[in-house]
């Protein structure tokens, strides 16, 4: 049996990529469907979030309770998500449940029979679930946030909709949603952990539709010059929640790597800059970091602080400063090595899991169609030279619009 990388292409254009790592007694598979919350009309919005509910309430062969004990019943996880551009459907088992975890998924994201009282009764789940949102600031604030980067975009828009599109959606609009993008060259079906890459493609091969279907198209955000925008909203909170940032980089990007540096060191944990200054060195925030996410043509960058009403004017002050140090000064060579060894590190850890390996196979072949070794990327961070960091920084926060959302107790 061969370990490491595979990819087999199956007729209908699904594409099938493995890491086989024989020293473990589990895997994890996913269905990766290259769709989200970013390909919904405006009508619809929160169609993806509320198929992905629905997959797991029945189909063809099985009641929503078999589908729940399935997979738990032999001491596995199965869930699911959707994001801005991916709706993923995975399990992680022992080694001995492959063939399980397979049927399962191919029946759920085939053969779900959308029944209307069913319907019903996940729609409610899913408006508690935005109340659910609605009553915890450090999530709202985000919604909030992106909406301000992204708009007038879709990638601005709530990947669980509103309470509007959310009771527009009806079982015709979830079949017309599969129809138009559930499959062929648009699912990547990723597994790492103890397996063999011939048997999945054999298991998949017997369970899989054999339509194609067209590649989503995708129009990019605009990216604007130079402009600062704050928007301040009201709810019932005792802190001020805090997010700053702007438009960030596509996966593919040459920069992404000095922009992983710049993240880390600003705000990745205990030692960033951010952490140190703001809670360490002043108290002034509990909670406060540095994230971005990358997508198939943009990005998005952001910095979240949580702080008390009378502190966060200067605690919005201390992060403006660690930005523009951060575009006009070099980082010391002492600094960015440690920032790098504390990436990698993470990196390295990461490979200890199966879920987190099979995340980054479905991810590369997503967004990259190649996939990229851990040696490469290391070789990559360590190539990253504080000219590099100042570089990204001033592309990110200098060239291009930038803004601050404030979410303040009524």
């Amino acid at each position: 049996m061969k370990t490491g990388y595979q990819k087999t292409v199956l007729d209908n254009g699904v594409r099938i990529v493995t890491d086989s790592i024989p020293h473990v007694r589990s895997l994890a598979i996913g269905f990766w469907f290259d769709t989200g919350s970013r390909d919904e009309p405006a009508e619809l919005a929160g169609i993806a979030h509320f198929l992905e509910h629905m997959n797991f309430k029945g189909t063809k062969r099985r009641s929503a309770a078999k589908i729940a004990r399935e997979i738990e019943g032999k001491g596995g996880n199965l869930n699911a998500f959707t994001s801005k551009e991916l709706t993923c459907y995975h399990a992680h088992v022992t080694d001995d449940h492959l063939a399980t975890s397979v049927d399962l998924l191919a029946d759920i994201t085939g053969n779900s029979v959308f029944d209307k009282s069913e319907m019903e009764l996940e729609r409610s789940v899913i408006l508690e679930e935005l109340k659910s949102v609605e009553d915890t600031p450090d999530e709202l604030i985000f919604e909030h946030f992106v909406d301000q980067v992204f708009d007038p975009h879709s990638l601005g828009r709530p990947i669980i909709g509103t309470r509007e599109t959310i009771s527009n959606i009806m079982p015709d609009n979830l079949h017309d949603y599969i129809s138009g993008y559930y499959g062929g060259s648009g699912l990547v079906i990723a597994a790492a952990g103890n397996l063999d890459h011939d048997r999945i493609v054999r298991l998949l091969s017997k369970r899989l539709s054999t339509d194609t279907f067209h590649q989503v198209k995708r129009t990019a955000p605009t990216r604007n010059g130079a402009g600062f925008t704050r928007k301040d909203f009201h709810t019932t909170t005792q802190q001020t929640h805090i997010a700053f940032g702007c438009m960030g980089l596509d996966y593919a990007n040459s920069q992404k790597y000095a922009l992983l540096i710049l993240v880390t060191l600003l705000g990745g944990g205990m030692s960033s800059r951010l952490f140190q200054q703001i809670r360490e060195k002043h108290g002034m925030a509990y909670t406060v970091y540095a994230f971005m996410e990358s997508y198939r043509d943009t990005g998005l960058f952001g910095i979240y602080a949580g702080t008390l009403p009378e502190k966060a004017e200067k605690a919005l002050g201390m992060i403006n400063k660690e930005i523009r140090k951060i575009t006009r000064t070099p980082v010391s060579q002492r600094e960015l090595n440690r920032t790098k060894d504390q990436l990698k590190g993470n990196l390295k850890l990461g490979l200890e899991s199966p879920s987190s390996r099979m995340h980054r196979l479905a991810k590369m072949e997503l967004f990259m169609q190649k996939w990229v070794e851990i040696d490469e990327i290391i070789a990559k961070i360590d190539a990253v030279t504080s000219e590099d960091i100042v570089a990204v920084a001033n592309r990110l926060f200098v060239e291009q619009d930038t803004c601050v959302t404030v979410l303040n107790p009524n």
